[in-house]
């Protein structure tokens, strides 16, 4: 979790940061530089900050992080938080077709100029611009009068965070007060994705209007689902849901997904630092700023207004009030161009038929590849057996199940166990059994180390955790909090901690909401949601955080079950963390959620629905 804390004035915000970084921090991001901290001398947030950003764009210029990572680290450093609309994190428009029937990322004309901010992309808008800020400059005397500028409005501020999210809570009341009770005038809402871009790139001089990041993840904001009136057009046309591109097929998940795609694309990978530029570095401000036709009103500019030493209370507010309704422009990162990125490719094919595999490339080309096709290649779809053998640790011998358990990627090489048992994150050099007449865990070695020289040797026993059989166990993508599911249909969630000479595990709650044995359980963690399936049918989605129910995805059904040998419920469950989607297998029949709950797709011995 996290905490904005607003302070009255700049200086009492540095005292209190000093005493923060004078103190122990062991669970901190500031506790990685340990020479720093030994030298006792606290830490230097500046030196520190400049040090992790450096590491951060280091990773995207080598392909190991998405754009859309980058971006968020970039908004971060430069002062953007979800937690404050006028400084709300800012996104860039990717695409500039709006209106065909298909699109094809393949194809450089549907982007748009990354080179150029919104304002200068329009050459007739953008002529209009110019003239402007020379007509400015030559009335300026360069002492008393405000700087010149091509524009009088901004790309990002809180009127425009709450123009693309009005249909959701609680902007939805945040719009609403701000427009004194009631919505804007049906006209100007966020009613149509086409029209707002031809608004803010070449029809509209007062709208250079960028986008937020929910365009990138969160098709919900683009559907009413809570049915707000927003009234009428004045042609008459009844403003409900956002109108999507042709080539979205009216499917907010599926324009989300392609907006996505477009930004991880290998175009927009080669000129991201372009647009990067102008927004946080050398060509956000100064000459270079005038050149690319990218200077603002200098209120919205860091460090251009010292409010703390306005005496006059009415003219504070006033100034204050002008920067938050305006918009005001990210801290400056960089003041030299930005590295260029090289975007990585999964598969090389070299001679003599060698195909050499970059396992380094698969997070960043995982998004951009559809299912069952080579990562990295989506043009190829290739099986090949490399090997095969039998799981030879953690076979479940209570049940004499002999089938793979769990089965993951360790250093390029695959580990796998038997029923019964799952390989414990991060590393997963242990591996969890479970389903012995203990009621509880054992801890065991599943890769080799110079500490743990022996495979499958126990190394941490927990029993009772439950009245009855473990069934099934989850993990967080870190292993700090381990989920159980028990054949008594409850659910515990433990606070996993480690020291020199074992692991402990504490009870942080027990979850029920299930009427029949668990059969599984999974955590997504970057969502903070446990999800969780049982042997009638049931799947029910948890908060991590809060440890409390949030929805039933699936009711189950209310037949007798019988012994576990014999269930017909849910076989597996699982969690995309990048997007939130969830899979579940039941009897056979295969069902995709979004993380709030609506059905995606669903498939079985009956087709696809």
């Amino acid at each position: 979790s996290s905490i904005l804390v607003a302070f009255a004035t700049c200086q009492d915000r540095d005292n209190l940061l000093q005493q923060i970084l004078k103190t122990p921090l062991p669970n901190s991001v500031f506790n990685s530089n340990k020479q720093m901290l030994a030298s006792g001398s606290g830490i230097n947030y500046k030196k520190f900050m400049g040090s992790l950003r450096s590491k951060i764009t280091n990773r995207w210029c080598a392909g190991r992080m998405s754009n859309f990572e980058y971006l968020m680290f970039l908004n971060m450093f430069a002062g953007r938080t979800y937690n404050d609309l006028t400084q709300y994190p800012v996104f860039p428009w990717v695409l500039c077709d709006y209106t065909s029937e298909e699109i094809d990322l393949n194809d450089p004309s549907v982007y748009r100029d990354l080179s150029k901010p919104m304002g200068a992309l329009g050459e007739s808008r953008a002529e209009q611009f110019r003239e402007r800020f020379e007509a400015l400059a030559a009335y300026s005397n360069g002492v008393d009068d405000p700087p010149p500028f091509h524009y009088g409005t901004h790309y990002s501020c809180s009127g425009y965070v709450l123009y693309y999210l009005m249909r959701l809570e609680p902007y939805s009341r945040l719009a609403l007060a701000l427009q004194g009770g009631r919505f804007d005038k049906a006209d100007r809402l966020f009613r149509s994705v086409s029209s707002s871009w031809r608004s803010a790139s070449e029809e509209n001089l007062q709208d250079v209007r960028e986008l937020i990041p929910e365009f990138f993840y969160l098709p919900e904001f683009l559907s009413n689902s809570n049915y707000f009136d927003f009234g009428n057009t004045q042609a008459g046309v009844p403003v409900h849901d956002v109108e999507l591109p042709p080539w979205a097929k009216g499917d907010p998940q599926k324009f989300v997904m392609i907006n996505r795609m477009a930004l991880e694309s290998e175009h927009v990978s080669k000129n991201l630092h372009k647009w990067i530029d102008l927004i946080f570095g050398y060509k956000q401000r100064g000459r270079e700023a005038v050149a690319a036709q990218n200077t603002y009103v200098h209120l919205s500019y860091e460090g251009n207004v010292d409010v703390d030493s306005i005496t006059d209370p009415l003219e504070r507010e006033a100034t204050i009030a002008q920067i938050h309704n305006f918009g005001q422009t990210p801290s400056r990162l960089e003041r030299k161009p930005h590295p260029s990125r090289a975007v990585p490719q999964a598969v090389e094919f070299k001679e003599g038929g060698v195909i050499d595999v970059d396992f380094g490339a698969i997070n960043h080309l995982a998004a951009l590849t559809p299912p069952l096709m080579i990562v990295g290649a989506p043009h190829r779809s290739y099986l090949r057996t490399i090997e095969w053998g039998v799981v030879k640790i953690g076979n479940d011998t209570i049940r004499g199940d002999r089938s793979v358990g769990d089965i993951t990627m360790v250093k390029n090489n695959v580990v796998s166990v038997g029923a019964g048992c799952y390989l414990l994150p991060p590393h997963y050099m242990k591996y969890v059994r479970f389903g012995g007449p203990t009621f509880g865990l054992s801890l065991h070695v599943s890769v080799v180390t110079p500490r743990h020289r022996e495979l499958d040797r126990c190394v941490a026993v927990h029993d009772n955790l439950h009245l009855d059989y473990v069934t099934c166990v989850g993990a967080t993508s870190n292993g700090g909090i381990i989920v159980t599911g028990c054949r008594d249909s409850t659910i515990r969630v433990w606070k996993a901690s480690k020291n020199v000479h074992s692991r402990h595990i504490h009870l942080k709650a027990t979850l029920v909401g299930h009427s029949s044995p668990i059969t599984a359980v999974h955590v997504i963690s970057t969502y903070g949601l446990i999800v969780s399936g049982d042997a009638q049918g049931r799947v029910i989605l948890w908060d991590l955080k809060r440890l409390c129910f949030l929805r039933c995805l699936l009711p189950g059904s209310d037949e007798e079950v019988g012994n576990l040998g014999r269930m017909n419920g849910v076989t597996a469950v699982s969690g995309n963390c990048n997007t939130g989607n969830i899979c579940v297998l039941v009897n056979g029949e295969m069902f995709m959620f979004e993380v709030n709950g609506k059905i995606v797709a669903r498939q079985g011995t009956g087709g696809v629905g």
